[in-house]
């Protein structure tokens, strides 16, 4: 409950929408009781035949004739005393007592009446049927008037739980662009989104419920308990004796719905991911044939979410039963007790006192329609506690990620970065990282280390890196973009260390081309223009022509605003490489950087784009990670690595005359290209 609790400060933010709808909750409680009131009236013209200007004389001579009545009583009694036993005399002076007690309470109720004669006379007409059409207008007008409240706070009360959630979601979302990469790796795809979009929605229902139902609904429940208690305090407070098994019954069943809770949105998370990655990896899904196996995995975790989900709703159905059960009985109870007293003009039930003078017909009826006033704020709160348990497990799963505090960060003072001054160092370099092995099931791991690794990179030069996979090619252009920082030794950029540079300063001058191209489902221009923005049309297409796209763009339907669908998916995957190496052309960074950025282009076009690298490579820093024979041409120097180490450095006919670890890269290379 912690985390709801912070939700809560967080939706506090709008308090005025908060008073607000407070104020409307309690006009709409007010006016919930007011128009359970209207039976007493509606009874007494109905049944009796009689105007309100009636019912109040004849409440008045009623009590007036009790009073009569029972100082003949007392008197009776008083006589009586002198003659008993001295034993017997507690038991008459008690008797006594009531009945003095029974005439205060109808002094009390002739001095209401009176209160209020002079109001009725005045306002309200002297006819019955008059009266009755007066008194069903003005419950009609309540009722439009309560109904249009009761929508001002439900409004207000949405309003409330939809921007709490919006600005939730706006911080995770934020938090998560900043994440640390592997922590992507570790949470999953489907795990981040169910909480950003999914649970934060259970926090927003858990937000609503507490400022909306939780608050309307006890407010009427205690307009209608208030009423009842002016009826008959003494009688509501029999009838309540059951409601503290009730409550214990209800505390048991939230705790148990927590736990529920929390299995099912971790399940539910899981079965996003395996959704995610199904379709994501649809190619390859229906490539290896594994189309049943993926089903058989969805449908498992898919039916352990569903009877995790049935046990909430069983939860959810047994809570709803309490609380049906508890208006049932109290109901019943009341009814009896009620029943006793009219029936034989009683005050007293079991030797208990519960009311000061025998109840009318009519009271012990509006007393009825205030308990039954109750029982429809209390079925409406049936649900609540397994909304409010879903939006505090919710909230336990969303808050860590929303206090983690990136460790990547700018820092306090940062030095400004000259655009001009593009030479690289990697000095003394120690970094390290753990993988999960896929090939096991047993959780172990698999480590890569750099160990004092030290390399400078000339501004305005080029060079290329090769070496088997894994040898820490992809790490070092990882730890130039600051996704990770070193254990030890530093990185430099223009002689000063890169955690001294703010990361937006730093990675605006970077340009980066993956060999997974990254492609948003947007149009080729906006994907052309991330990055840069404020790019014009000409630029972008000067950028185009620079890495040979123009000529498949021009040919398209809407030609740069057409869209490429998700990830690229309408183009081939040359034509994606030419788009994410247009959009670091036209972003003009002093420093580029190319990830095996033409291995999916042809021989044809790859020899176009290589002569267009060639002219823009010119005055830029350049590293290039490439397997590819001709591409190398492109480098001053080629950097050697294998495991984390450098094995040599130097030009093609340098490596060639010293490194047998190039000399065999190549001869691969060679056979592949045959």
């Amino acid at each position: 409950m912690k985390n709801l609790r912070r939700a809560l400060g967080m939706a506090l933010r709008y308090k005025w929408s908060i008073i607000a709808s407070t104020l409307s909750a309690i006009l709409v409680a007010v006016l919930w009781g007011a128009n359970i009131g209207g039976v007493l009236p509606i009874i007494e013209i109905v049944f009796n035949g009689k105007s309100l200007h009636d019912m109040v004389d004849q409440r008045i001579a009623d009590a007036n004739v009790e009073i009569l009545e029972t100082r003949a009583e007392i008197q009776s009694l008083t006589t009586r005393l002198v003659g008993v036993a001295d034993d017997e005399k507690p038991l008459v002076e008690k008797q006594i007592a009531i009945q003095e007690d029974r005439i205060a309470a109808q002094q009390a109720k002739i001095a209401r009446m009176e209160s209020i004669a002079p109001w009725i006379r005045k306002y309200t007409p002297d006819d019955a049927f008059e009266t009755l059409i007066v008194v069903f207008s003005i419950l009609f007008v309540a009722t439009l008037l309560r109904c249009f409240l009761l929508s001002v706070n439900m409004y207000l009360v949405s309003r409330v739980g939809q921007r709490t959630v919006l600005d939730i979601q706006q911080h995770l979302f934020r938090n998560t662009l900043q994440m640390e990469l592997h922590e992507l790796d570790v949470r999953g795809t489907g795990d981040l989104i169910s909480r950003i979009r999914g649970e934060t929605g259970s926090i927003g229902v858990a937000i609503t419920t507490l400022f909306g139902k939780t608050l309307r609904e006890p407010l009427k429940m205690f307009a209608c308990v208030a009423g009842a208690a002016f009826v008959n305090w003494r009688l509501l407070s029999f009838s309540l004796i059951i409601v503290p098994i009730a409550a214990a019954v209800m505390l048991g069943l939230a705790r148990v719905t927590k736990r529920a809770h929390r299995r099912a949105i971790e399940e539910s998370a899981v079965l996003l991911d395996r959704l995610f990655q199904a379709v994501v990896y649809l190619r390859l899904v229906r490539a290896f044939n594994m189309q049943d196996h993926e089903h058989d995995r969805f449908r498992t975790v898919a039916t352990d979410v569903y009877r995790k989900s049935m046990r909430i709703s069983l939860f959810g159905a047994l809570a709803r039963s309490n609380s049906e059960v508890l208006g049932v009985v109290v109901i019943a109870m009341s009814a009896i007790a009620g029943a006793y007293l009219v029936l034989n003009r009683e005050t007293h039930l079991l030797g208990m006192r519960l009311c000061a003078t025998p109840m009318t017909p009519s009271e012990i009826m509006l007393f009825f329609a205030f308990l039954i006033g109750v029982a429809d704020p209390l079925r409406k709160m049936g649900d609540v506690y397994n909304q409010i348990q879903a939006g505090a497990v919710a909230a336990d799963r969303v808050f860590p990620l929303f206090d983690r505090t990136p460790a990547i960060q700018d820092p306090a003072s940062p030095r400004r970065l000259d655009s001009q001054q593009a030479s690289i160092e990697f000095r003394n370099v120690g970094f390290r990282y753990e993988t999960p092995d896929t090939g096991t099931t047993t959780g172990e791991t698999t480590a890569f280390e750099l160990r004092d690794f030290s390399l400078i990179i000339s501004q305005a030069s080029s060079l290329a890196i090769v070496g088997a996979n894994g040898c820490g090619k992809s790490t070092l252009i990882n730890l130039l973009l600051r996704f990770f920082d070193p254990r030890s030794g530093a990185v430099l950029l223009a002689g000063n260390d890169i955690r001294e540079y703010r990361l937006a300063d730093l990675r605006q001058s970077i340009g980066y081309v993956t060999q997974q191209t990254m492609l948003f489902n947007d149009t080729i221009a906006n994907n052309l223009r991330y990055g840069t923005p404020d790019a014009t049309h000409s630029q972008v297409v000067d950028a185009a022509r620079a890495a040979h796209a123009h000529e498949f763009i021009d040919q398209l339907p809407e030609k740069y605003e057409s869209s490429i669908g998700e990830h690229g998916g309408k183009l081939s995957g040359g034509q994606r490489q030419r788009l994410a190496l247009a959009r670091a052309i036209l972003k003009n960074p002093p420093i580029l950087v190319l990830d095996e950025a033409t291995s999916q282009i042809d021989p044809e076009s790859e020899q176009l784009i290589h002569h267009s690298l060639a002219r823009f490579m010119q005055g830029r820093t350049t590293i290039m990670i490439t397997h590819r024979l001709s591409t190398l041409d492109l480098a001053d120097r080629i950097l050697v690595m294998s495991e984390g180490e450098v094995i040599d450095c130097g030009t093609h006919a340098e490596l060639m005359a010293r490194c047998p670890a190039y000399r065999r890269l190549r001869a691969t290379q060679m056979r592949e290209a045959a």
